[in-house]
């Protein structure tokens, strides 16, 4: 069966590897998050087919950092294969990044989550590199909430400085224009990818990424539980694609960048 069938249907994909590499937990303070504890996250996983979510929790992003990156690793330790842990980072507390870094990457985690927004410091913001230090060292990826050009041109820069480091763009720049640029990052650096997790999005939106900067450099993202994780899934089963393409944004692309993560 075919991710379109899948979708038409309204049953999960079993062909193929699915992997959901912008996915939260937690109560949000900013919107409405059902089922957003780990059992209540493997369940919506289930019903679509996702074999693993690379999480951050909505702690991380607010009031607590080190106490979200507790509940990430309370889930991987719970459900054993299913997440995959993002390290977030507070850029605020510019002392203690290495640190939570190594502590958080020594229990298992894979990944590393900046939200500039959240945190009201631009990408630009010197203590953030210490997150691509660290990443290059590990052969490790950053996912970053990117929604504004200065973001994509940060990224730009660091993806030159830190080849052995990958840049994730979450949301992929958000908005035209601003998605464009990103896309020519992309296009320039091997090592940057993007998602297309967003709850508004032209028409024909996979099917542009794909001939633009191809199959190979978009990765699949719901943001559940913030966002409802069915819009995103369909519209990527459901694009005019290539089925090979398919599988490679729907998991291939990541489990190609959770492999190299030195541990």
């Amino acid at each position: 069966m075919t991710a379109y069938e899948s979708a038409m249907q309204g049953l999960p994909i079993k062909e193929f590897l699915v992997i959901d590499e912008h996915a939260h937990m937690g109560f949000s303070n900013w919107n409405y998050s059902p089922n957003s504890a780990p059992a209540g996250m493997v369940a919506e996983m289930d019903l679509l087919g996702i074999d693993i979510a690379c999480i951050s929790h909505m702690a991380s992003l607010s009031y607590d950092y080190r106490y979200g990156n507790d509940k990430v690793l309370e889930a991987m330790a719970m459900f054993p294969g299913r997440f995959v842990g993002y390290c977030t980072i507070n850029p605020l507390y510019e002392n203690e990044i290495e640190g939570e870094l190594e502590r958080c990457f020594q229990k298992g985690m894979k990944g590393i989550k900046l939200h500039p927004w959240v945190h009201q410091r631009p990408l630009s913001f010197e203590p953030y590199e210490q997150t691509f230090v660290f990443a290059a060292k590990r052969q490790s990826f950053v996912m970053i909430h990117t929604y504004n050009e200065p973001d994509v041109a940060t990224i730009d820069k660091y993806a030159e400085v830190y080849p052995d480091a990958t840049f994730i763009m979450g949301h992929s720049g958000g908005e035209m224009p601003t998605i464009e640029k990103a896309v020519q990052v992309m296009n320039r650096h091997e090592n940057v990818y993007g998602d297309f997790a967003v709850s508004e999005s032209m028409e024909g939106l996979v099917e542009w990424y794909v001939k633009t900067v191809g199959a190979k450099k978009m990765l699949f993202g719901t943001d559940m539980p913030s966002m409802e994780g069915r819009g995103n899934f369909c519209r990527l089963a459901m694009a005019e694609i290539e089925e090979s393409d398919k599988q490679d944004i729907f998991g291939l692309n990541m489990k190609g960048i959770i492999d190299r993560v030195l541990t």
